[in-house]
């Protein structure tokens, strides 16, 4: 039976090594052994089992030796307690916290996430692929790493989807050192290529009012159906063209961040549903940061590929003061924003007001938007899911 019993708790304590030693690295202020034991998490099934089987047969061993001493007339030798039941008992419960401890090793730590930081208009967002996380205690592990960097206002690590996600002020820290600290204590970490890079991320998505430190990533095609717009009359006849069906209006800036991953949440919600729920859809690329100029919208409008998309390019942003004034007389320069207007609207004197919008545009810089509206990142998309869904 010592022979089952010593399997049992070796296995059981090899399951969860790679779990433990995250740990235990925390604990003692070192990352040298963190992820030494990674190798054998394929293995883990395979400890579980065997560690699941060694209890078995000793349990079977001890009570099969009960039996035969309650059977026999001699006196039974009295066994040793590590010959015990009780003794069986603790080596069992000691092996099922040792096998389970990955279900449970997040209770091992506090709270792991940063508050942000006051200034937010130097923050850059980026997301991560890390390869050799197997649970909880992995997370946390390269959370407190990073954590100990100059300029990180945020970290979150999560096992499950093999990525990380960091904001930090990039006037104090650069992206490869950020990785090189994952690197460094065992795991893989890359900067995913087809991830939109922003900045000043929470609470505000154009938080400096002019987002020009807010550049996203362009593709390298160019859609050459986008229409350079001379006067906002171009604008008006695609409208009105657009009868019987629920008409979507989007102004956006082909270099900020946030407007273009507005696209991929118009991409996501909106165009989507679009053959299913009879919407039209008008997308207006505007000149709102140094950056913009006809060669990004070009770049930008091949976000979208379905040829019934009417893009514009409006270099003076003209429609940007339209739709801003009709939304609210002390409005300007409207963009960020995305419309929706009933099948029967028709644009004639004046440009019509949506049924509804919502826009990622800060009321501290912007102080003319509608607070109600305002829906930034991932709520954007949840926002238009809702919208287009009730069409």
């Amino acid at each position: 039976m010592k022979t089952q019993i010593t399997l049992s708790v070796l296995t059981a304590l090899s399951a969860s090594m790679c779990c433990i030693t995250p740990l235990l690295a925390i604990a003692a202020g070192t990352s040298s052994l963190a992820t030494s034991f990674h190798w054998l998490e394929p293995f883990r099934p395979y400890f579980v089992s065997a560690s699941m089987l060694g209890l078995g047969m000793a349990w079977f061993q001890n009570l099969k030796q009960k039996k035969e001493e309650d059977c026999n007339c001699e006196v039974p030798k009295k066994n040793s307690f590590f010959q015990s039941k009780k003794f069986l008992g603790l080596v069992t419960f000691l092996s099922f916290l040792l096998i389970t401890f990955p279900t449970y090793s997040k209770f091992f730590f506090t709270n792991n996430q940063n508050p942000i930081a006051q200034d937010q208009n130097q923050n850059r967002k980026i997301e991560l692929k890390v390869s050799g996380m197997d649970c909880t205690s992995c997370e946390f592990h390269i959370e407190s790493e990073v954590k100990k960097l100059p300029g990180i206002s945020f970290v979150k690590a999560s096992y499950e989807k093999g990525s990380a996600t960091v904001e930090y002020d990039e006037q104090k820290i650069k992206t490869d050192k950020i990785i090189a600290a994952i690197n460094g204590i065992g795991y893989q970490a890359e900067q995913e290529s087809n991830k939109i890079t922003l900045q000043g991320q929470t609470g505000n998505c154009c938080a400096n009012g002019t987002c020009k430190d807010h550049l996203g990533t362009l593709p390298k095609e160019e859609n050459r159906n986008l229409k350079i717009m001379s006067s906002i009359a171009e604008i008006q006849n695609a409208f009105n063209k657009q009868s019987g069906k629920t008409k979507f209006v989007a102004i956006l800036s082909s270099t900020c961040g946030w407007c273009l991953q507005g696209a991929e949440s118009v991409q996501k919600t909106v165009i989507e549903k679009m053959k299913n729920k009879d919407i039209s859809v008008i997308v207006i690329w505007t000149n709102m940061l140094k950056t913009d100029d006809q060669s990004s919208a070009y770049k930008a409008a091949s976000l979208f590929k379905d040829p019934s998309i009417i893009q514009f390019f409006d270099s003076e942003n003209k429609f940007g003061d339209v739709v801003a004034q009709r939304l609210n007389p002390q409005g300007k320069k409207a963009w960020d924003i995305y419309m929706f207007f009933d099948k029967d609207t028709q644009w004639t004197k004046d440009f019509p007001r949506p049924f509804e919008y919502t826009h990622q545009l800060a009321f501290s810089a912007h102080p003319w938007v509608d607070k109600t509206k305002y829906f930034c990142g991932s709520e954007l998309t949840k926002r238009l899911d809702e919208i287009v869904t009730t069409l």
